[in-house]
């Protein structure tokens, strides 16, 4: 168990360094869903997080830095993929939140149930009631998580901001088809930070 929450945390480490090189020109692999692919320059748009998210969901392709710039979206890309042989590879994929619209997201983990993640420019606004009519509006990146089963056709967001109780009531209500691992779930086994184990116990005790 300890081993596995430092290589969650190492993974997490990678994630968001490699989130933020993908919002510049970087080498990868785009794979279309004819099944051609090619590689060049790919750069990820800044999505903005408020309380309905909004934000291109198509990203830019060129194929090395003088070629002209094209926009690649959902409905011909099936995956993007940067890394190589040599180094850890990093999927991206179109995934179905709602009815008329796909987001491309990480996908961290692929099974049964599959844990993608997204990143998102969020902002705060902080007031400074000592001070007249002073408020400030600060910037960062947010990391959203999503769940798709491979019954489902679109993914469930995973809450950001709950109580324990609600987090547990949620992870219940998504795993109810599974009694053993409901069971674990009841004895508070995971928490939030655990979402990666909660998706990996699942996919290898409710195979059946």
């Amino acid at each position: 168990m300890k081993y596995f929450r430092t290589l969650v945390l190492v993974f997490t480490l990678l994630y968001v360094s490699n989130l933020n090189a993908q919002f510049t020109w970087t080498p990868a692999k785009v794979i279309l869903k004819n099944g051609e692919s090619f590689r060049g320059l790919v750069k990820f748009p800044k999505n903005f997080n408020s309380i309905i998210t909004i934000g291109s969901s198509k990203f830019k392709y060129r194929k090395n830095k003088k070629s002209k710039v094209q926009k690649l979206g959902s409905d011909t890309v099936e995956e993007v993929v940067f890394g190589d042989e040599d180094f850890r590879t990093v999927h991206f994929k179109y995934v179905s939140v709602s009815k008329n619209r796909s987001i491309l997201m990480e996908e961290i983990i692929s099974g049964k149930v599959s844990l993608f993640a997204r990143t998102t420019l969020t902002t705060e606004t902080i007031v400074d009631y000592t001070l007249e009519d002073y408020e400030t509006t600060i910037y960062y990146d947010k990391i959203d998580y999503y769940l798709i089963k491979e019954t489902e056709t679109k993914a469930t967001k995973v809450p950001a901001v709950t109580t324990k109780y609600m987090f547990k009531s949620f992870i219940k209500k998504y795993f109810e088809d599974c009694d053993k691992l409901v069971g674990y779930i009841e004895d508070e086994l995971y928490s939030r930070n655990e979402l990666l184990e909660l998706v990996e116990d699942y996919n290898l005790l409710c195979d059946e």
